[in-house]
């Protein structure tokens, strides 16, 4: 990709300034609007941390002075990008195509794509930066040709390695294939899902039939998704809908098997819904699959109940339950996952601000009216639409200028929706937090204020967000408790 042709098609991508001087944020903000679809600036490292709590950066311009400060926000951040080169932090963080490279930016630790801004010229300390990771330098005062030339760079090196497409990247071989394996599809970091993608990927490698069960909007399609990614050819793709009988042919699925020379994947979406009648149609289609030797069929099977039930009240062949579950996924609600729902808002935050370009200035004022509280109260909804039903929610909050907050207190028959002020509590202790019946308010507002900070692990600015006073009444708070330290 040229220069010019990242001129012409702006790329759709967040940076963050961190820049206390504010005569060079305005001297970079108009250069880099030509670059970036999300241009936010942060005066200090706790505005930057609160940045990071809303929005997805794919890249971040550093003032070289406060790198060390910004970095120690994140002590789960991967400490071993310190040893690594350049080239294999780009690399890594973006040999995927676009979609991947988005969805892992979603990840709350320190960026490994950021540039350092500085006064001084030593060699010492841009070396200092890089050993840090950053990929570029740029010098103030702020010169225009440098910063187009500095993000240029990084736009082409990174739309080099990261603008390849899903069709190519299947056609890519073995060795290349299996780093591209590490990037998933899947957005969160919670136990749960992180063993939904162990376990795909490792069932990547393998032709057995794949059983997906899960909820509505939990991610089944995507899982296929990721099964497609993960070959290294490219592949034909047969969604048979159960819940239309019609469609299940078996003369014309073995038709379909036999004319297909790469993988095809035959996915049987809303399995449990098939009649008796079609099952044992489709038990003989998959028997004479299996005595034509079609190795390159793959079956994945989708439903949204348990099949084993249905075998167990025998409204389900155990022959074809056998033949469709030689390996079953279990894809966990939302509810199970809470953990992971403020960074898939931040996603569909970021994308919808992205595609709506030409009215972002008034999406991000009314944005700015999202709290802490709000993001919490995201986290503390049951969601029985799952995912389908987040992406939603924050698309209707965009159009109707509320925040989730106000949107899922009007819903009718709001399921289980805990109130916002009960940030702090975790679901399986909500029983454990009564205060003694001797204390008076001041010691109660001591307690409730401390417990948020603690939530928010120090960061006070969150903490004021979410209690709904300035900074300064916590520090006033803090002085008077003489507890400034913390």
């Amino acid at each position: 990709m040229s220069v010019e042709q990242i001129h012409c098609v702006k790329p759709e991508q967040a940076v963050l300034v961190i820049e206390p001087d504010l005569s060079n944020w305005q001297a970079l903000s108009s250069l880099l609007k030509c670059y970036f679809g999300l241009v936010e600036l942060a005066r200090n490292v706790e505005h930057a941390s609160a940045l990071f709590q809303r929005f997805n950066f794919n890249l971040c311009i550093i003032e070289l002075d406060v790198v060390d400060e910004f970095e120690s926000l994140f002590p789960s951040a991967n400490q071993s990008v310190l040893s690594e080169t350049k080239t294999t932090q780009l690399r890594d963080t973006n040999v995927s195509s676009p979609i991947n490279a988005t969805i892992e930016s979603a990840y709350l630790t320190f960026p490994q794509q950021f540039i350092v801004i500085s006064q001084s010229f030593k060699s010492e300390d841009i070396l200092y930066a890089m050993r840090k990771g950053a990929c570029d330098f740029i010098a103030k005062p702020i010169d225009t040709v440098e910063v187009n030339a500095v993000i240029s760079r990084w736009l082409i090196q990174h739309s080099s390695e990261a603008s390849t497409s899903i069709v190519d990247t299947l056609a890519l071989d073995t060795q290349t294939n299996s780093l591209n394996s590490a990037f998933s599809l899947f957005i969160g970091d919670s136990v749960a899902i992180k063993q939904v993608k162990r376990t795909v990927n490792i069932i990547s490698a393998t032709g057995n039939a794949l059983l997906l069960e899960g909820e509505v909007g939990t991610g089944k399609k995507l899982a296929v998704s990721q099964l497609q990614q993960s070959l290294c050819s490219p592949s034909h793709f047969m969604m048979i809908d159960c819940r239309a009988p019609s469609e299940l042919d078996a003369k014309k699925i073995d038709l379909y098997c036999a004319n297909c020379s790469q993988t095809t994947w035959l996915v049987f979406n809303h399995i449990a819904e098939l009649p008796m009648n079609k099952q044992v149609e489709l038990l003989i289609a998959l028997d004479s699959i299996k005595l034509n030797n079609y190795q390159h069929v793959r079956l994945v099977s989708m439903s949204t109940t348990r099949l084993f039930s249905r075998v167990q009240r025998g409204e389900f062949l155990v022959e074809l339950y056998y033949r469709l579950a030689e390996f079953i996924v279990a894809l966990p609600p939302l509810k199970q996952r809470p953990e992971d729902i403020v960074m898939l808002a931040k996603f569909f935050i970021n994308r919808y601000l992205m595609q709506h370009n030409t009215c972002r200035k008034a999406l991000l004022k009314d944005y700015s009216k999202w709290g802490v509280s709000d993001f919490q109260c995201l986290t503390d909804y049951d969601w029985p639409g799952n995912i389908q039903e987040l992406k939603n929610t924050i698309e209707q909050c965009f159009l109707l200028n509320i925040t989730p907050k106000e949107y899922l207190q009007q819903l009718p028959a709001t399921p289980k929706l805990i109130g916002a002020n009960q940030v702090d509590i975790p679901h399986s202790n909500l029983g454990q937090h009564y205060l003694p019946i001797d204390w008076d308010l001041k010691c109660i507002e001591k307690a409730h204020i401390l417990r948020v900070i603690e939530h928010y692990e120090g960061n006070k600015v969150l903490a004021a967000e979410h209690l709904g006073v300035s900074r300064k009444t916590v520090d006033r708070k803090m002085k008077e408790w003489d507890l400034d330290s913390l």
